[in-house]
This record gives C-alpha cells, structure tokens and sequence, in this order.
C-alpha cells in the first residue's frame, strides 16, 4: 500500500517544473542597482520637480512684473528689488524676521538643552515626561493659535493672571505693538522645545561615560565639564538644530496667520507673510517674487555661515 501511494504522488512522465525567474530577473536586476545614479533617480526627480523648478521660476519671475488676471508679463529689471527696498513694510518685516529668529533660535537651543541636561541625570522625571515634553511639536499649529489666544486673552488670559498674582503690569500680548511679536516668540519656542528636548537627549545619551570618567579624573568640574566635554561632543547635533530652527523661523507662517495677520501696524509681520500677502492679496506677484528671492538669500547665507562656523568649532 505505501509503494502504490508513493508511486501516486510521484511526477507525472514528461511534467517539467517550471524555471525559477529569480536567475533571469537577478541577471538584469544586477547591473542596475550597482549603479547609484538609478537608485538616486526618483529622489532627483522629485527634488527637480518640487524644489528646484519652483526656485528657478522665482528666481526668473522676480524680473517681471506678472498679471496673472490678464495673463501678461514684461520685463523690468531690477524694479521690483528698488520697490520692495523703498517699502517699508517690507524692511519692517526684513528686521522682525531677523529679531524673531535671534531669540526663538537662542532661547529656544538654550532653554531645550538646560531642560534636556536635567532630565539626562534624572532618569525617573525623565522616564515620566519624556512622552509629555514632545506633545507640543506633534499638535497641529491651529490648535496650538486658539490654545495660546485664550491663554493670552488681556481680560482672562492665565498669563495676565499670573503678571497680577505677581504684582506686575498687566499686557495686551497680541493686541499691542509693543508685546505681538514677543508672543509669536512664546509660541513658537514652546511649540519646538519637545522636539529639541528629545534630539539633545539622544546626542547627551550617545557620549561614551568614559569621557566624563576621564574628566573626572582630572578633577574638571561640573561646569568646565559641561563646556569643555558635554558640548564638543554634542556639538554636531547642536549644529543640525541651529540650522534646522534658523530655516523653521525664516518660514514660519502658520502662526502669523492664525494670531495676528501680522500686526497690529505690521508688528508681527515677517518675511513669509509679507510675500503671501502681496501676491495673493495685493496681486503684486513680481515685488512677491523679489521678496522671495531676498529670503532665500538670507536663509542660505546664514546656513552657509553655520556650517563655516561649525566645520571650525564642530566635533564630528
């Protein structure tokens, strides 16, 4: 009985099984991916396609003045870069985008690195708010307008309350000239401080305890240990940081819009908005387009200046 069901279960004369593709398909599959230009394709194409199209047709459009009603446009030069330099709205936000950026940049790094220095050496706070301090970086800008409008309200904002508590002048926070930008500023660190935390804590967790063993034996202190081992070692991490805020307040947008339109008086207006507003709102898409090019100017030589400095001062 076993030989008549093994003889069933045998192949069939003349059944051939069928050839592996893998052979055939490895054999033409080889030599493309040893090529590295075929795997950086797609990601090429769509840089192409999305970034640098799109700078090049700024960069064009700035000498034009464009009618995009009529579908007409002629060229002018440099017209549009003398009209933007004589605006002086236009300069009045050139300078709160630059202030704005110093101190969410300064405050922002320096605030998220005490922060993440503490939670590195107490491991118990930092297993219990680790979660929590991230929150504010994944929750959508809009939420985080109307969260800080009421806390901010001059009549039953909690900040108020607490100037008050504390026997100081109370503020009109986005309703005055002089406080509309120092409140963008609190937003805007209090929305990047989680996920600078959470990088400078990795940076702080990958430095070997050799060096600070070392340190310790040369009986370098809390402090010189900090600026002298802690920093250097972290610096690239810093480095990617600076960048990465510098270029996140050079186009911050979303809170602009949502809080204080830019002013009052064209307090709160930055560079972004200022372009938004004039080829969307004015129709004045060449002066826009000029202003968009003086932003991405600004935006790379600051970059370009950050990593000149790092590759001198940076550990890597």
């Amino acid at each position: 009985m076993d030989q008549t069901v093994n003889h069933s279960m045998t192949p069939a004369a003349g059944f051939r099984r069928p050839r592996s593709l893998r052979p055939l398909f490895m054999k033409y599959l080889n030599p493309v991916v040893a090529c590295p230009y075929v795997l950086l394709a797609p990601a090429m194409i769509l840089c192409l396609i999305f970034s640098l199209l799109p700078v090049a047709y700024v960069i064009r459009s700035s000498f034009y003045q464009i009618d995009f009603v009529m579908g007409t446009e002629s060229w002018v030069g440099l017209q549009n870069f003398r009209s933007i330099f004589s605006d002086a709205d236009f300069l009045q936000a050139v300078g709160n985008t630059l202030i704005f950026t110093f101190f969410t940049v300064g405050i922002g790094i320096s605030l998220a690195l005490a922060l993440a220095v503490f939670l590195n050496k107490n491991r118990a706070v930092y297993n219990l708010v680790q979660s929590i301090v991230y929150t504010p970086h994944i929750i959508s800008y809009t939420s985080i307008a109307v969260l800080f409008m009421f806390l901010m309200d001059p009549q039953t904002g909690i900040f108020n309350l607490v100037l008050d508590f504390f026997g100081l002048p109370q503020l009109k926070w986005m309703l005055s000239e002089e406080t509309s930008l120092l409140s963008i500023i609190i937003v805007f660190v209090w929305k990047m401080l989680g996920y600078n935390i959470m990088i400078i804590l990795a940076a702080l967790q990958s430095v070997p305890r050799e060096v600070y063993e070392a340190a310790k034996m040369d009986r370098a202190g809390q402090v010189k240990t900090f600026f002298h081992v802690t920093i250097p070692m972290i610096s690239p991490t810093l480095v990617f940081l600076i960048t990465n805020n510098v270029t996140s307040s050079f186009c911050s947008f979303d809170i602009i819009d949502l809080m204080t339109k830019g002013g009052p008086k064209n307090s709160s207006n930055m560079m972004v908005y200022w372009i938004y507003e004039n080829a969307f709102s004015y129709y004045r898409v060449g002066p826009a387009m000029a202003g968009a090019v003086v932003l991405l100017m600004l935006v790379g030589s600051i970059s370009v200046l950050v990593f000149t400095i790092s590759n001198r001062k940076a550990h890597y």
